[in-house]
């Protein structure tokens, strides 16, 4: 399994019952996860919002290593699969792929943004 996979679902088993959250970035083509901090006062079980900071931190990493931010990666706690209408939308919105986790089951699916 690759690194950033893993450190993906440790992430999300960490983060429950909220959702986890978290960026994937690329340092000289290599793919790695950060993890980030839900700011998703209300409902954090159902939804996630990224620590600004974090992304700023990522994105800061990324650059300085010929890299870029190329993802988006959260869990769903209660074990659904499927992305929700948010999910697609803030895909779409950001034009990063979007990928969900579940940690149980070591499952991965992703979204990319419809061009």
């Amino acid at each position: 399994m690759e690194k950033w996979k893993q450190d993906a679902f440790e992430h999300a088993v960490s983060c429950q019952p909220y959702e986890s959250c978290g960026i994937l970035y690329t340092i000289k083509k290599e793919i790695n996860y950060g993890p980030c901090k839900n700011l998703a006062y209300e409902e954090p079980e159902t939804s996630f919002v990224i620590d600004p900071l974090d992304w700023i931190k990522y994105e800061d990493i990324a650059d300085e290593n010929e890299g870029e931010i190329i993802g988006i990666v959260h869990s769903h706690p209660n074990g659904e699969l499927v992305f929700s209408e948010t999910d697609i939308a803030s895909c779409n919105y950001l034009e990063v792929d979007f990928y969900l986790v579940e940690p149980s089951s070591e499952s991965i699916i992703s979204i990319k943004p419809e061009k």
